[in-house]
């Protein structure tokens, strides 16, 4: 008998074994806790829809006026130097 046929693996009989196994298992294991840890993030954020920072507790008020340096903007959008 040759050498290749003797090392010859059966496709059928090729299993991922102890190292696949591992391997899925502690990327299982890092997923759910970067999930438990994103939760426990968005839990924390304290969403102001009028898309300014709250400051320390107050809610943000909505300024009706544009800001000087909205003001200073060509139609095309570029600042005014």
């Amino acid at each position: 008998m040759s050498l290749a046929v003797q090392l010859a693996v059966e496709e059928s009989k090729v299993t991922p074994g102890l190292l696949g196994f591992v391997v899925v298992a502690f990327l299982a294991v890092a997923t759910w806790l970067l999930l438990k840890s994103m939760n426990t993030r968005l839990k924390r954020v304290d969403f102001d829809e009028s898309g300014k920072p709250a400051e320390s507790g107050k809610p943000a008020e909505t300024d009706a006026a544009p800001t000087d340096a909205a003001q200073k903007k060509e139609d095309n959008g570029a600042p005014v130097a």
